[in-house]
């Protein structure tokens, strides 16, 4: 019994010392709303254009056949380092050299075919210089002397169409030749051979496309990514802004580059619009590969050592009446020493998902502002509810 008296005047105690703290000792603010708050900080923050791409060299050139033919010989493989004017593969010549060899057969008797009207020519202009003479001392009639000019210029005539002749003869030998050397495929540049899509005893047509039988990317020290920006973010990326970068293949380790390009021709797949913003990267390790996909984040505004609020404290509005602020700035909220809500009008900066640089207004490193209102179960935090009243009073009986 005098246990159960104790344990009672006990807890009589406690329940006096909750109501004087709630009543008495501590006054109600701001009928009775409780706020969270937190404080303003310096830091630093980057405001980030998030999108995705794909890594490719800078420089990639597909060789191609512009003949027709069946692969005789491959002399590189994938990851081959090649150097310009190297010879990479050769297609089967026979059908090639057969057709110099009647081009040229062909140039060679319209050669000889020349002369032969050259001489014809000379032989006619003898002929028809002798005919003038003897028509003007009256030796020769009119007829004659017009049949001999009539051969003489025929001759003239199968001079040119002999000329004519060697000439189409010639480019055809030539272009033959031409097509000769075209089977023999070399590198156009120094690079590294990162596509091959042939094998020996292929046949390529090269009758209405040049087929692509190789793709050489140039240095793959230097890559870039190829990245896609939503419109609604392309007005803030611009030339020259840091890259920050992930593949998957790395998923712990964080790559970097620089926008080299914004382009202004947009893509629309889905009715979504893009543009395409090349970053350049370099690739010094050679980690990064063509074809890999990027998570690219694009810094497009950065502050260090400056305030910053929560963007939850930019968010809350009191159910107050209106309070008038200029273009281009903000309210944040606090509690004066009156216990009363005050605006505090900034200019923001930089902002990204949790903070906001203050670029200009009144506030301190330290000062609390209101973030929003505690919930209704944090609100009675301190009190005592009438279901645990009753219980204490249970305790004491």
């Amino acid at each position: 019994m005098k246990k159960r008296i104790i344990i009672g005047a006990f807890i009589l105690v406690v329940i006096i010392g909750m109501i004087l703290e709630l009543t008495v000792f501590q006054p109600k603010k701001n009928g009775g709303l409780k706020y969270k708050k937190e404080a303003v900080q310096k830091g630093n923050i980057e405001a980030l254009v998030v999108t995705t791409g794909t890594l490719n060299p800078v420089t990639i050139v597909e060789v191609g056949s512009q003949v027709s033919g069946k692969i005789e010989e491959i002399k590189v493989d994938f990851n081959s380092v090649v150097q310009e004017g190297q010879v990479i593969a050769k297609i089967e010549q026979s059908s090639f050299l057969t057709r110099v060899k009647q081009d040229e057969a062909n140039y060679q008797s319209a050669k000889a075919s020349l002369e032969k009207a050259k001489v014809n020519l000379e032989n006619y202009k003898k002929k028809h210089d002798r005919a003038l003479e003897l028509f003007e001392k009256d030796l020769i009639s009119y007829e004659e002397k017009e049949s001999a000019e009539t051969q003489y210029f025929s001759a003239q005539a199968d001079v040119q169409a002999a000329e004519a002749k060697l000439e189409q003869t010639k480019s055809q030998l030539e272009s033959s030749q031409v097509d000769l050397t075209y089977t023999i495929i070399k590198s156009p540049i120094d690079g590294v051979v990162i596509s091959r899509n042939v094998n020996v005893g292929q046949t390529v047509a090269a009758s209405f496309q040049s087929p692509v039988l190789f793709k050489i990317a140039n240095d793959l020290s230097k890559m870039q990514v190829e990245c896609s920006v939503d419109e609604a973010d392309i007005g803030k990326v611009k030339e020259s802004q840091k890259v920050r970068f992930t593949v998957d293949a790395f998923p712990d380790e964080s790559f970097t580059g620089t926008v080299s390009q914004v382009r202004y021709s947009p893509e629309i797949i889905q009715n979504v619009v893009t543009y395409t913003t090349i970053v350049e990267v370099e690739n010094l390790e050679m980690k990064l590969r063509p074809g890999m996909t990027a998570t690219v984040s694009v810094v497009v505004g950065e502050a260090k050592d400056k305030l910053l609020v929560p963007n939850s404290a930019l968010r809350f509005t009191p159910q107050l009446s209106p309070v008038e602020i200029q273009k281009n700035a903000a309210l944040v909220w606090m509690v004066d020493e009156n216990e009363k809500l005050k605006p505090i009008a900034i200019k923001t900066g930089v902002t990204d998902n949790s903070y906001t640089e203050v670029a200009r207004g009144n506030l301190k490193e330290g000062q609390q502002v209101i973030t929003g209102l505690m919930s209704g179960k944090e609100n009675s935090q301190g009190s005592m509810s009438g279901d645990s009243m009753r219980s204490m009073l249970r305790m004491m009986r």
